[in-house]
Formats: C-alpha cells, sequence, structure tokens
C-alpha cells in the first residue's frame, strides 16, 4: 500500500508511532519535526520535538501533533 499525500499534517492528528511512519513517508514528517536516525544500519532511533525538547519514541507510543513542528507523546505503558 503506497503511503498517504498530503502536503498539511493537520493539528490534532493522533496515532502511535508505526501508524504515522505507515502513513507518511519520513521527508514528511522530518518537515513537522519527528526525525529518525539509523546507527551503522543496525539500529534506528526515532525522536520528535516537544514543549520539553526532543524525546525519543517507540512504535507504540502515541503521538498527537500540536502544530508547528511540536508533538505531545504519551508513552507506551508496559505492565
Amino acid at each position: 500500500m503506497d503511503k498517504f499525500s498530503v502536503t498539511n499534517l493537520a493539528v490534532g492528528t493522533r496515532g502511535t508511532t508505526k501508524e504515522f511512519l505507515y502513513a507518511h513517508t519520513r521527508e514528511f514528517l522530518m518537515e513537522h519535526g519527528f526525525k529518525t536516525q539509523s546507527f551503522k544500519n543496525l539500529m534506528v532511533f526515532m525522536s520528535v520535538q516537544t514543549k520539553y525538547g526532543e524525546m525519543v519514541v517507540y512504535k507504540g507510543d502515541m503521538l498527537t501533533y500540536v502544530g508547528k513542528g511540536i508533538w505531545s507523546l504519551n508513552k507506551k505503558c508496559n505492565k
């Protein structure tokens, strides 16, 4: 399935990290404060800008886009 072809990320868009990666290209997400970096092609680190600074995210974390490259992050709770 192809990535969505959108030109804007609406304020209030909510989903897991995995859903955002599936729905949008990495370049598009990078323009909106979502970063992915690989380390020697072994590990991929993902982070988003929050009002508290840059935070690491994992695939199950819930994200909400609040605008101007800033995200709200709710960490997945493992019990």
